[in-house]
């Protein structure tokens, strides 16, 4: 569906860098998607090309005849990459996304700490080629797009939102802040990483694998020697990794990649391939998941990924719009959160930023893991994903938690959940019990690989995704294996929340249907390499966009550098840097109009952003996530703690 039919973008940039361009040309093409007109000038991409497609173009206007056209209707909006004031803009919808000066994908990486997890402890943090940078920050832009339309549409109220490209990216490191803040910095853990990548026959494969997986891994290899005494907990594996890693790394390099991928099937063990682009475009599951359309590029066709939602059922069912100007874009809008972990608690959450009630739904016997993560009493992960909401126990294997359980779904607007597949069928809940109940009802399942096809009920997790979306195969040393970020970040789960909260806030503006959405963490990673998934189609040559590197300071620290090849007063530039502290170098590199930034450390970037929208303090002093984007006129807030099990459940179910 079009969930954005009747709005215009006009896409600007004040901008000379090329992530900028790249960073608005990437939401305007997802907006484009999702069926809005986007207007476009000859700043930006070709109409051709991956990001440049499908929108209109005209000649770039100056930012007041914009904001006289945006002035214009109540269905339009600008798009804009500039550092002016958002009051210069008021009385008009925009989004304005800002950069700092000199910013290139390096020190997006750089500032937001996400370098910092990368590669080997021992070596330089690793730049990820590709645009991975830019299109994170889009996902940010494109959830500010939605909530200002969608905020249009309800109500016929304009707001301005403001995106700091950095931010975005400094926001989805979030566990990296939280942790920094009790002095415990999370960092690249190189080859002694919990979940390893080893190499297979035709590459790599990641294995992320739990303490349950264990015996499943040592049937799978079928090597005695795994069963040694010193592997058979993980803190003992952790004393002897080299001892049994050399085993699993014996076993797998006589495998190839579509080998490992049955057997981890069989065995049910979260593990994944490093993929590149020609994986992708033939791998079963993409395939059958239509993940890539043909389109022209000039004279001859080629495959391009699509948007990662899939709407897969709807029901026609009017439902009047709540709310008033004052409001926040979803409210009067109550989701049913089954949402666990990260990605499905993470968009719910961003929801309730938004402006609606969120009903977080656990039991006493399963309650959220991410509560006890780590072996803390109440994690400060689980408390930074899930402020704002409700919570409620009622256990869905009972017949009195079904009963009210659907009681509260005839009232709701969204069910949210990401289960392992199957597990809400099960559970007596599918769509089409759920629109049987309220026909008005969105059903938002956010799962690593989609509903069905080959090998979508797999377990999966950030990093096995990182494998198979094509991030890892752009994150590695030249003379390296690929890297993944392990639970650190998980950088899926992260993206998967601003495009999936995106979606549903959109989808959520037009009240005539309820829907079953399905959304892929794994499409969501997919899509930002769109560009080279269609030159790769075309039978071109993979050339990986080199983003910079990494190089040490003589006061031990690191700077990002977007161009390693310069020199420096006669000297290569990394020989410059060595013997020079990093105050000099960030002065003098910066003073020459050198894209370049200090490597922050999860607490380090924590103080630079500490004041801002990024994170913020719950109502008892928790440091808990903040926003990817603020709106101005209406600002998100953090109005509630995270939850008990069942804090507020007599709140709102009937117990008579």
């Amino acid at each position: 569906m079009d969930f954005l039919e009747g709005v215009d973008i006009l896409q600007l940039s004040e901008s000379d860098a090329a992530v900028a361009t790249r960073c608005v040309d990437f939401a305007g093409q997802m907006a484009r998607q999702l069926g809005a007109t986007v207007i476009t000038s000859e700043h930006f991409a070709e109409d051709k090309t991956f990001a440049g497609r499908g929108k209109q173009r005209k000649a770039q206007p100056s930012i007041d005849e914009a904001i006289t056209w945006a002035g214009a209707s109540d269905q339009r909006l600008l798009l804009i990459a500039t550092d002016a004031d958002y009051a210069r803009f008021e009385g008009v919808a925009a989004v304005l996304v800002s950069f700092e000066h000199n910013a290139s994908e390096a020190t997006l990486f750089a500032d937001s700490g996400i370098a910092d997890l990368l590669g080997d402890p021992s070596r330089a943090p690793i730049i990820p080629t590709g645009s991975f940078g830019a299109g994170t920050a889009a996902y940010g832009v494109l959830a500010a797009i939605t909530a200002l339309t969608t905020r249009m549409k309800r109500y016929g109220v304009k707001d301005v939102a403001s995106v700091d490209a950095a931010g975005v990216l400094a926001w989805v490191n979030w566990k990296a802040a939280l942790t920094g803040e009790l002095g415990r910095d999370i960092s690249r853990q190189g080859d002694k990483a919990e979940w390893p990548v080893v190499p297979c026959k035709d590459g790599h494969v990641a294995l992320v694998y739990q303490e349950r997986d264990w015996r499943p891994l040592i049937e799978m290899i079928g090597d005695e020697r795994l069963e040694d005494e010193r592997f058979s907990s993980f803190k003992q594996r952790a004393q002897y990794r080299d001892d049994y890693m050399s085993i699993i790394r014996d076993w797998s390099e006589t495998k190839s990649k579509r080998e490992l991928v049955q057997l981890f099937l069989d065995y049910e063990i979260p593990a994944a391939p490093v993929m590149d682009e020609s994986d992708l475009l033939t791998d079963p599951l993409l395939v059958h998941r239509d993940a890539f359309v043909e389109v022209d590029r000039g004279e001859t066709q080629a495959k391009s990924p699509v948007l990662a939602h899939r709407v897969i059922d709807t029901q026609a069912h009017a439902k009047p719009t709540q709310g008033k100007h004052t409001d926040l874009p979803l409210a009067g809008i109550r989701v049913l959160d089954l949402g666990i972990i990260t990605a499905g608690a993470g968009v719910s959450a961003m929801l309730a930023d938004l402006g609606a009630e969120v009903l977080k739904i656990e039991s006493q016997t399963y309650p959220d893991p991410f509560r006890a993560w780590a072996g803390d009493a109440v994690s400060p992960f689980f408390k930074g994903n899930n402020r704002n909401k409700y919570g409620l126990a009622l256990d869905l294997k009972t017949d009195a938690g079904r009963a009210a359980f659907t009681e509260l779904v005839a009232t709701a607007d969204v069910v949210l959940e990401n289960f392992r597949r199957g597990v809400l069928d099960r559970l007596g809940f599918d769509y089409n019990t759920l629109k049987q109940i309220n026909p008005g009802i969105v059903l938002a399942s956010i799962s690593g690989q989609g509903l069905s096809g080959p090998g979508a009920s797999a377990t999966s997790f950030g990093s096995t995704l990182e494998a198979s979306s094509g991030f890892s195969v752009n994150a590695r040393y030249a003379d390296s294996e690929p890297y993944i970020t392990g639970r650190n970040l998980n950088y899926p789960d992260q993206t998967v929340v601003l495009y999936a909260a995106a979606v549903l806030t959109a989808a959520l503006a037009d009240r005539s249907h309820g829907m079953h959405i399905d959304v892929s963490q794994r499409d969501v990673a997919v899509f930002i390499s769109g560009e080279t998934i269609e030159q790769v189609s075309m039978g071109g040559e993979v050339i990986r966009q080199d983003n910079g590197a990494c190089f040490a300071t003589a006061d031990a620290k690191w700077i990002a550098v977007a161009a390693p090849d310069n020199s420096i007063d006669g000297q290569p530039i990394g020989q410059w840097i060595a013997a020079t502290t990093a105050d000099d170098v960030l002065s003098r590199l910066n003073s020459d109009g050198v894209s370049a930034a200090l490597v922050l450390k999860g607490s380090d970037m924590y103080e630079r952003f500490k004041d801002s929208y990024q994170f913020q303090r719950s109502p008892n002093g928790d440091l808990v996530k903040g926003f990817p984007f603020q709106m101005q006129g209406m600002p998100m807030r953090v109005m509630l703690d995270s939850p008990g099990v069942g804090e507020h459940t007599n709140q709102f179910v009937s117990t008579s």
